[in-house]
């Protein structure tokens, strides 16, 4: 196995667009949550800090002093035109407001502004404040000095009043509840994508086969499909439903290419396992007993995942009693192997899921010796043990078997647990013939798969059992 842990992937955008449907798919709650509190958010600062503008405004005809051009219109106009163009320039000069503080003995003047209409010489000043008096004040301040100041600029002029607002009685602006949900709505919208856009990129997991081979060098075996199964069932087993037909073909595809490779290398001992929990390890061990029984091959199932056992309860066995009780001498080995219904099919329990780790000397002389004996009366022995990258019983079972089957969940584990997992199988000197790739569902994009596979959902809290701080509430194993 080839691999270099400091290779980096290039991005798919179709497969980082997919990411993004399905993180956002899962994050939905998340989007609630963050639209509620900033439309609320923003809507309240925006209240707390609302303060009501009254406007005074008066308009005026203006008409030039000298006598030569008085009647003549476009004077007239022209004038109203030039009178506020230079408006702002007087109002940053600080010569007019000193004036009008002068003119009311205050110390603050508010908004001033001054417009002309166009194609005629009609003039008009503006005030805005939030006190509607003081507005009304500072406009008349402002008609009173203002034309002494223009005079500087555009020569002696003469104002006639057209209309005076007076002193206002509303504000001109209001409080929009409604403009200020929806910008907050927006502005959680945009940071949840923000987020979830990132959590994509930083997901750095697995989608498809060409993934699998760049990060393991090692031949993908099959890829199972996403499969639906009641709340009460532990696993999709196949030809158990009609509905599950894909699955069961999907195994049959993988039995056939593992025999192959079994027989090819002349393997007859197979470690399933996993990089973390939840990627489909006890499914892909059951069913792949199950399909190889039902060609005529005789097949032993061994559970080794003694602190978490799933076997039994996958195929409907009630003994508590299993491996971890024979390793400890607890009973004999003619008590140990279990029958089952489908034909060539026996199953070595994990027990009651109270079993410690694997790591004893006597305990592995012991499983070293059953899977000695056993080899004589079954074609091939499958060993379910727990994930490789976080627990070493894995590494340790490796020892007793002759290759190993690395199931990989699309778009579950870390590219970096995948390769530890790998990293530690291949440290204990076990073959690892191949991956299968689980849970590869259709693309929420372009409505294939990223290749194949599937993906399904039961489970048990895997995470809980072994107390290692990976696992969560209803994971799959």
């Amino acid at each position: 196995m080839e691999s270099d842990k400091k290779t980096e992937p290039v991005i798919d955008l179709v497969v980082l667009l997919d990411d993004f449907l399905r993180q956002a798919r899962h994050m939905w709650a998340l989007l609630l949550v963050l639209v509620l509190v900033c439309a609320g958010g923003l809507s309240f600062l925006r209240y707390r800090s609302f303060s009501p503008v009254y406007e005074a405004s008066a308009s005026f005809t203006i008409k030039v002093a000298n006598p030569l051009h008085a009647t003549v219109e476009a004077y007239n106009q022209e004038t109203a035109e030039q009178m506020a163009k230079t408006f702002p320039y007087i109002l940053t000069s600080g010569v007019l407001q000193q004036r009008i503080r002068e003119h009311l003995g205050v110390s603050y003047v508010p908004s001033i502004s001054a417009k002309a209409m166009e194609s005629a010489n009609i003039f008009t000043l503006t005030v805005r404040d939030s006190d509607p008096q003081r507005a009304h004040d500072v406009l008349n301040a402002a008609i009173a000095c203002y034309p002494e100041i223009s005079d500087f600029v555009v020569g002696p002029t003469v104002f006639y009043l057209l209309d005076e607002t007076g002193i206002p009685t509303e504000p001109v602006n209001s409080f929009t509840l409604r403009t200020y949900l929806i910008q907050g709505g927006v502005i959680g919208i945009f940071f949840w994508a923000l987020f979830v856009l990132v959590t994509a990129l930083l997901k750095n997991t697995v989608h498809n086969e060409d993934e699998l081979k760049k990060l393991l060098n090692l031949p993908c075996l099959g890829y199972l499909p996403v499969t639906k199964v009641m709340n009460k069932v532990p696993m999709p087993i196949i030809h158990r439903g009609h509905d599950q037909q894909g699955f069961s073909e999907s195994i049959q595809l993988l039995r056939l290419r593992l025999e192959k490779t079994l027989a090819e290398n002349g393997k007859q001992v197979l470690l399933v396992t996993s990089a973390i929990p939840s990627e489909g390890k006890t499914t892909v061990s059951v069913n792949l007993a199950l399909s190889l029984a039902q060609q005529g091959k005789r097949v032993l199932l061994m559970d080794f995942d003694m602190r978490n056992p799933s076997v039994a309860k996958g195929l409907g066995i009630s003994k508590k009693q299993g491996l971890p009780e024979f390793l400890s001498q607890k009973i004999s080995a003619k008590d140990l192997i279990v029958s089952t219904k489908i034909k060539g099919l026996d199953v070595i329990p994990g027990g009651s899921g109270t079993g410690s780790a694997y790591n004893s000397t006597a305990s592995h002389r012991l499983a070293a010796a059953l899977i000695r004996e056993t080899r004589k009366y079954y074609d091939y022995i499958i060993l379910d043990t727990p994930p490789c990258s976080i627990m070493s019983d894995a590494a340790e079972v490796g020892m007793l078997a002759d290759c190993a089957l690395l199931v990989v969940r699309q778009d579950f584990a870390s590219r970096e647990q995948i390769l530890d997992g790998a990293h530690i199988l291949s440290d204990s000197r076990l073959p690892i013939i191949g991956c299968v790739i689980n849970g590869v569902g259709a693309s929420l994009t372009t409505g294939y798969g990223y290749g194949y596979g599937y993906g399904y959902g039961y489970g048990y809290g895997y995470g809980y059992g072994y107390g290692y701080g990976y696992g969560e509430k209803n994971s799959k194993k």
